[in-house]
């Protein structure tokens, strides 16, 4: 088993419910005991499922803020 595999399924799990996973990753981070998010990033495994979730919530989040012209 990969070192901190739960975490990349805690965000799996996260994207497949429509969370808010930017919300959600201090609370990741204080289970791990860090201070920062940001170093709790360095412990994240990068799936394709988890990048292919990633890539659709920004584009949504890109498409629905648009501004029609």
């Amino acid at each position: 088993m990969v070192p901190y595999s739960w975490q990349t399924t805690t965000l799996l799990d996260w994207y497949r419910a429509g969370v808010d996973v930017q919300a959600r990753m201090p609370l990741l981070a204080t289970y791990l005991g860090h201070v920062d998010p940001k170093s709790s990033y360095w412990y994240l495994s990068g799936s394709p499922e988890l990048l292919e979730l990633a890539a659709a919530r920004l584009e949504h989040a890109f498409t629905t803020s648009e501004t029609p012209r």
